[in-house]
C-alpha cells in the first residue's frame, strides 16, 4: 500500500477516534471526518465505502497494535498495565466496540489469551508444577471470561478504579487462581499428600 494511502487511513482513524469522544458512531458523518483531516471528500471514498467500514478497519488495526504492544512487554504485569492504560486513553473507541458488538467484540479485539497463558506459565514454573495443557486451557477460558466482564464493566463506568488499581486487583486475582491451580495439580500428582 502506498505511503500516502496508509497516512490517509491513519488520519481518518485519528479523526474517527476524536469524534467518538463526542458522539456515537451512527452520528458521525464523512464530511466531519474530512474536515478534521483537511482532505477532500472523494479521498474518503477511495479508501472506505462508509464510516462503518472505516470503523471496522480501525478495529482490525487496533487489534494488530495491541498484539504488537503485548509482544513488546517483558512481563505479564507490564502487559496488563499497558493494556489497561491504553484502553483508558481510548475508552470512547472501546465503548463503541462494546455498544456495537458486545463482549464478543471486545474479546475479538483485546488479545487476552496470550497474557493469561503467560501468567499461567509464570506461576506454574514458579510453583514447580508439571504442565497440564487441558486444565490450563480450561482455566484460561475462564480467566479470559472473568477479565472481559471486569474490563467491560470498567469501560462502561461501572467500576471507577484507575488503571493501576484495577491492574493490581487483576494481578492479585490471577496470582491466587494460578496458585490454586498449581496446588490442585500438585495434589492430583500426589506431591502434597503430607498437607492433608
Amino acid at each position: 500500500m502506498p505511503e500516502g494511502t496508509n497516512r490517509t487511513r491513519q488520519e481518518l482513524d485519528a479523526a474517527l477516534r476524536d469524534l467518538l469522544k463526542r458522539r456515537p458512531l451512527e452520528q458521525i458523518r464523512v464530511r466531519e471526518l474530512m474536515e478534521l483531516c483537511g482532505l477532500r471528500r472523494q479521498s474518503f471514498y477511495y479508501h472506505f465505502k462508509d464510516v462503518f467500514e472505516l470503523f471496522a478497519w480501525s478495529v482490525r488495526r487496533e487489534r494488530e497494535r495491541l498484539l504488537e504492544r503485548q509482544r513488546e512487554c517483558l512481563t505479564w504485569r507490564q502487559a496488563l498495565m499497558d493494556l489497561m492504560e491504553h484502553v483508558d486513553r481510548n475508552r470512547a473507541f472501546y465503548l463503541t466496540v462494546l455498544n456495537r458488538d458486545g463482549q464478543a467484540g471486545l474479546e475479538a479485539l483485546v488479545p487476552l489469551d496470550e497474557t493469561v497463558r503467560m501468567v499461567q506459565r509464570y506461576y506454574r514454573d514458579r510453583g514447580g508444577v508439571l504442565p497440564d495443557p487441558e486444565g490450563e486451557e480450561r482455566s484460561c477460558r475462564c480467566i479470559v471470561a472473568l477479565v472481559l466482564s471486569l474490563l467491560e464493566s470498567w469501560i462502561r463506568g461501572g467500576l471507577a478504579q484507575p488503571p493501576e488499581e484495577l491492574a493490581a486487583v487483576l494481578e492479585e486475582t490471577a496470582e491466587r487462581m494460578a496458585e490454586g491451580e498449581a496446588w490442585r495439580t500438585l495434589r492430583e500428582q500426589g506431591s502434597c499428600g503430607e498437607i492433608f
